[in-house]
């Protein structure tokens, strides 16, 4: 049996409908039951959705939050926290301002935005946390400010990607559930899902040649380049496809419970 199974969210066990199927619970809890430890590797806060799925996939256990730049208990008790430099946060509350466009900055525990827009309130309620409407410039200063977020369309990410600041991991993602919206997330240089699974395995005293790990887009490619058993679904992005030689079934036909179920019987 595979010891611990990790999982991205959007695309992998969150399709166009929003949540996670019975059939991927039945599935992990059949596993739980067997022994084997669950951990969400999302770029999602602790908060809300993500919060609740990675409580019920296990509650005691750290997990993966904000691409890495938050690895914390459903409590929200943290392990570990990478915040981003006030020079930066600031240059992307700058850039947001003169592009006219939707940037959201993340504390350990919420979401600030600097006004409502009509793709930043559809990301906060399919993510299940209310934003704090505040002066952006003002919560660079004074919080500390583990990610930031581009919510856009795709169109617009040329102006955000051309502008990116020196120094810091920008990866790019997409949500079944807003299939026309591109989400940009920026946390510091050594932060990415990659990192924060290793400092997850070593905390669990695991080997990460002993790890699933399944997910959906490019800014997954850290986590399942660390991982002994990387697997893609088959929504996927065509490069992980081509990258990685599992792939999975569609988010929406319950496509990781087979990597599940095979995780029961792997040997290693």
């Amino acid at each position: 049996m595979i010891p611990l199974v990790v999982l991205d969210l959007d695309g992998t066990v969150i399709g166009s409908r929003g949540h996670v199927e019975d059939c991927v619970w039945q599935a992990v809890d059949k596993a739980k039951a067997a022994g084997m430890k669950f951990a969400v590797c999302t770029g999602r806060p602790c908060a809300g959705v993500a919060q609740k799925v990675a409580a019920r996939l296990a509650l005691s256990g750290p997990h993966i939050f904000q691409n890495g730049a938050q690895i914390a208990y459903p409590s929200g008790e943290a392990l570990k926290v990478f915040a981003l430099k006030e020079l930066v946060a600031r240059s992307l509350v700058e850039q947001a301002r003169a592009l006219s466009l939707t940037l959201e900055l993340y504390s350990p525990t919420t979401l600030f935005v600097e006004r409502k827009t009509a793709l930043g309130e559809a990301h906060a309620k399919m993510i299940g946390v209310s934003p704090i409407v505040r002066d952006l410039l003002e919560v660079a200063a004074s919080e500390p400010v583990v990610r930031a977020q581009w919510v856009l369309r795709a169109a617009d990410a040329p102006k955000v990607l051309a502008q990116a600041p020196t120094g810091v991991q920008v990866s790019s993602a997409t949500a079944p559930a807003l299939p026309d919206t591109l989400f940009v997330s920026v946390t510091q240089a050594e932060v990415s899902k990659g990192a924060a699974v290793r400092l997850l395995a070593e905390h669990l005293k695991l080997n990460l040649a002993d790890v699933v790990a399944v997910g959906d887009s490019v800014g997954d490619i850290p986590l399942l380049d660390a991982v002994g058993f990387p697997v893609v679904m088959g929504n996927g992005d065509p490069l992980l496809k081509e990258r990685y030689a599992t792939v999975a079934g569609d988010v929406d036909r319950c496509g990781v419970v087979p990597v599940i179920e095979r995780a029961l019987t792997e040997q290693v």
